[in-house]
C-alpha cells in the first residue's frame, strides 16, 4: 500500500503496478471518501481494473438522466426497500419535485458534479418569489438546504452502487445553526394547566408536559398502549397528517407516569374508541387543534404563546434542572444519540462548577457524585 494524506488534508495514493507482459504503470488517484481505508479500497481497485482491462468490445452502460433515474428507478425502489416512513417518502418526492427536477433532470447522472454542483447549492440560497404577484421574497432555511442535500446525496449514492456512475461527487457541506427553544418553568406549568377548562384539556396538556410525547405520538396514542398495572406509557407508532407509522426512531420505548397524568386520564377516560386523544365522534385530532388549545390556554394564563413541541421541551428541561441523567433523559425521550439531549446539558445542576474543582482537590469529584 501507498497511502498518505498531503498537507491540505487529502488522502492519496500512488503506485508503479507491474503489468502482465513486463512492463509497468504508474496509477494515483483519490477516494471518494476521505479516509484512510477508503483511500485503500480505492488503490486495490485501480490496480485491479490496470491488471484486468475489459474487454474492447464490451459496450459502456448507458447513464440515464437525473430526472429518468429518479422517477422510473430510484423513487419506486429505494425508500420501500430502507422502509421509509410516509413523512420521509413525502419529502423527498417534494425535493425531487421542487428542486431536484427542475435543476438537474436533464443532465446525465456522470455530469452532475463540480461546477453544477456549486451552481444547484447557489441557486438555493437565492430568495424566491411567492405568489402571483413575485412581490414577496423567501429564501430556502439552511435545514432546508440540509435536507435537500441528503435526498440528492442518497439518490447519487444509489446511482453509484446501482453501478451507473463510477463516483459519487462531492457536495458543499452545509451548516445549521441551533435554534433557540423555549420551556416552561414549574410555576408556568402549574398556571397552565390551572386554567384548563375540562378534564380531556387537562389530560391533553399534562400528557405532553409529563411524558414529552411529540405530537405524532400523542395523537396516534391508543388505551392498549398505557400499562395501567404499571403506570407507563410505551409509545409504538406515530401520525403525521393522518398516516400512522412508527416512531420517528422505529422504536418502541417507554415512559413512566406520573401521579398526576394517571389521575388525568383516568378522569377523562372515555368510550369513543381506541384513540386517547381524539375528537367528539372519535376520529383523530390535527395538529392545528392541539395547537389551538394550548393556545387558548396560553392566553388564559396570561403567558406567552410557546409552540406544541415546546412542551416537549419542557419535559426535558425540567428534569435535567433536577439533576435527572442525560442518558434516562435520553432514553424517554426516544432520541437516537445522546448529540440531541445535550442541548438541554447547561441545565444541569452546578454546571461542572464542581468538577472542576478536581484541579485542586482530587478528591472533590468523588465529593460531587455522593451529593448526586
Amino acid at each position: 500500500m501507498a497511502v498518505r494524506r498531503d498537507k491540505d488534508g487529502r488522502w492519496r495514493y500512488r503506485i508503479v503496478v507491474k503489468l502482465p507482459d513486463g512492463q509497468r504503470e504508474r496509477i494515483s488517484g483519490t477516494p471518494t471518501l476521505n479516509t484512510k481505508v477508503e483511500c485503500e479500497r480505492a488503490e486495490r481497485e485501480h490496480a485491479y481494473r490496470t491488471l484486468h482491462p475489459a474487454p474492447a468490445s464490451e459496450e459502456k452502460k448507458e447513464v440515464p438522466t437525473f430526472s429518468k433515474f429518479v422517477n422510473e428507478q430510484w423513487l419506486p425502489t429505494y425508500p420501500a426497500s430502507v422502509g421509509n416512513r410516509p413523512t420521509s417518502i413525502r419529502e423527498k418526492k417534494i425535493h425531487v419535485r421542487r428542486h431536484l427536477v427542475p435543476a438537474l433532470g436533464r443532465l446525465r447522472l456522470d455530469e452532475i458534479r463540480g461546477h453544477v454542483v456549486d451552481r444547484f447549492f447557489a441557486d438555493l440560497r437565492k430568495p424566491r418569489s411567492i405568489g402571483k404577484d413575485g412581490t414577496r421574497a423567501h429564501a430556502l432555511s439552511d435545514k432546508s438546504i440540509k435536507n435537500i442535500r441528503a435526498t440528492l446525496r442518497r439518490i447519487l449514492a444509489s446511482a453509484f452502487e446501482w453501478e451507473l456512475i463510477d463516483r459519487i461527487p462531492n457536495l458543499p457541506k452545509v451548516k445549521v445553526t441551533d435554534k433557540g427553544w423555549d420551556f416552561l418553568s414549574r410555576e408556568e406549568v402549574a398556571k397552565l394547566v390551572a386554567v384548563t377548562r375540562d378534564p380531556e384539556e387537562r389530560a391533553l396538556l399534562t400528557f405532553a408536559l409529563d411524558t414529552g410525547a411529540r405530537a405524532g405520538e400523542q395523537l396516534a396514542l391508543e388505551w392498549g398502549d398505557i400499562d395501567w398495572h404499571n403506570n407507563l406509557v410505551v409509545f409504538r407508532r406515530s401520525s403525521t397528517r393522518g398516516e400512522v407509522g412508527p416512531t420517528k426512531s422505529g422504536r418502541e420505548r417507554k415512559v413512566p407516569m406520573t401521579e398526576r397524568l394517571v389521575e388525568a386520564l383516568r378522569r377523562m377516560k372515555h368510550l369513543r374508541g381506541k384513540l386517547v386523544f381524539c375528537r367528539v365522534d372519535g376520529k383523530p385530532l390535527t395538529l392545528w387543534q392541539l395547537h389551538e388549545r394550548l393556545w387558548g390556554a396560553c392566553r388564559r394564563a396570561g403567558l406567552r404563546e410557546i409552540r406544541w413541541h415546546d412542551l416537549r421541551h419542557t419535559f426535558a428541561s425540567q428534569l435535567v434542572t433536577a439533576g435527572v441523567p442525560l442518558r434516562q433523559v435520553q432514553d424517554w425521550l426516544g432520541h437516537s444519540t445522546i448529540t440531541m439531549t445535550m442541548r438541554y446539558s447547561h441545565l444541569a445542576p452546578g454546571q461542572g462548577a464542581e468538577l472542576i474543582r478536581a484541579l485542586e482537590d482530587p478528591s472533590a469529584v468523588a465529593k460531587a457524585w455522593q451529593r448526586t
